[in-house]
């Protein structure tokens, strides 16, 4: 029989995605939700990480990166660069100079059939990427690191068929993690290979939680409280001294970001074993956990039709539905840029998830 999920597990990609949106939207507590957010699902994704050490193992480990991370990495960016003209009448995108007033924002130039086929062949060897596309630095970052630990781990089996892989795989990480921070410091970060050091650290850290274990699921609510706010205490404390911005690769320094990416593993599983409890929100939580992916590469698209509300109500000219990647600042327009980047895109997975469940059931039949 196969072991039942860990509903606390799901939660915590469902938390982590809000988190994700929420550090986006323009939310006052941003700076905090960056110690941890985005090293939550490098560390997911390595508490999950099973591969044995045949060599058809690791092919088929690669091929379902392929699919579920480079593919929707080149076709998302595909996607938003064959829109660009159309973004451009739309005022999605702009080429209006006055948008450079607004800070970070950028002018937008229309695209040729050449310019789509050219891109997209960067788009194919982790080459930049579209404003609209933004947040799949992380998509990249994780291929090109699961990848490396996929094959690192298949060697060291073959060259040490019977000794544990742990140790090595961590004085790996560890040398890795150095070298990232020296990558941040220089600001080099060539095919985001900066990253990736250091986020193979972070990686093997979910790894190791694994293997040592989590805490018992009939734990007290109460400790389970007392847990989360100690590690919400050591996130607050953390604060002043900086933060984690992996999309750059810049953190203050090793030590630095392997607490605060602990403490958030702790405080987001805790939070989430809580929520565990109550059936709806574990459920609403889960179900965010899986689309993971259509919020990560449509969420920004989906803060368009905030700004566009807020144009059409408060006035304005049309180039400034390009600010990126909000607008409007201030009061409550962070949660709705907030329910707006979580709910369309969830919305929009629904009608592939239920032909996909369908194109399954026949095969199925078949």
């Amino acid at each position: 029989m196969a072991k039942p999920r860990d509903a606390a597990l799901d939660a915590m990609r469902g938390i982590g995605i809000v988190l994700m949106v929420l550090g986006h939207s323009g939310f006052a507590g941003s700076d905090f939700i960056y110690l941890f957010h985005m090293a939550l699902f490098f560390m997911l994704s390595g508490y999950f990480f099973h591969m044995s050490g045949e060599g058809a193992a690791l092919r088929r480990f690669c091929l379902r990166r392929v699919a579920a991370l480079w593919l929707p990495f080149v076709l998302a960016n595909t996607a938003f660069t064959v829109c660009n003209n159309l973004f451009l009448r739309l005022n999605i995108l702009t080429g209006d100079p006055r948008i450079l007033e607004l800070p970070g924002n950028q002018v937008t130039s229309p695209v040729t059939l050449r310019d789509i086929v050219g891109r997209t062949a960067h788009w194919c060897v982790f080459d930049g990427g579209t404003q609209l596309g933004g947040a799949l630095w992380f998509v990249q970052a994780l291929f090109q690191i699961s990848i490396l630990y996929a094959v690192v781990e298949f060697l060291l089996r073959r060259v040490f068929p019977r000794r544990d892989t742990l140790l090595p795989q961590g004085l790996l990480a560890g040398i890795l993690l150095w070298v990232g921070e020296q990558c941040g410091r220089a600001g080099w970060n060539v095919w985001g290979l900066g990253i990736v050091c250091s986020g193979y650290s972070l990686f093997f850290l979910g790894v190791l939680i694994r293997r040592l274990g989590q805490p018992a699921r009939n734990a007290p609510a109460w400790g389970r409280a007392l847990a989360a706010a100690l590690a919400f205490a050591v996130l607050l404390a953390l604060l002043p001294f900086g933060s984690v911005g992996l999309a750059s690769n810049q953190y203050p320094g090793w030590l630095f970001l392997l607490v605060a990416s602990a403490a958030g593993w702790v405080l987001v599983y805790e939070c989430a074993r809580l929520a565990a409890a109550l059936p709806v929100l574990a459920a609403a939580l889960a179900a965010l956990g899986r689309a993971t992916m259509p919020v990560v590469i449509l969420h920004f698209l989906a803060f368009k039709l905030v700004t566009a509300l807020g144009l059409l109500v408060l006035g304005g000219e049309g180039y400034l539905l390009a600010a990126f990647p909000t607008l409007y600042t201030g009061g409550a327009w962070w949660l709705a840029y907030t329910a707006a980047g979580l709910a369309l895109p969830l919305l929009a997975y629904q009608p592939y998830r239920l032909a996909k469940r369908r194109i399954l059931q026949k095969l199925g039949r078949a």
